[in-house]
């Protein structure tokens, strides 16, 4: 069974998110993305994702270190 979730679902789970969370200002997007993980429209990372994501930071440029 294919269940799609629409996108009044995922803000109202977003809203949901935000206000336990204390209503931050500025994360709109980290709790719309939370409330895709949760309602199932995104699939959670796996392990080579994680390793991969790991490795580009990795080879990241150092930043400055402070005087």
């Amino acid at each position: 069974m294919d269940v799609r979730i629409t996108e009044d679902q995922i803000r109202s789970c977003a809203y949901q998110l935000w206000t336990e969370a204390g209503c931050p200002e500025g994360r709109a997007d980290e709790f719309w993305q939370r409330a895709q993980l949760q309602l199932g429209v995104i699939e959670k990372p796996t392990q080579s994702d994680l390793v991969e994501d790991s490795d580009e930071f990795a080879a990241a440029p150092a930043a400055p270190s402070s005087p």
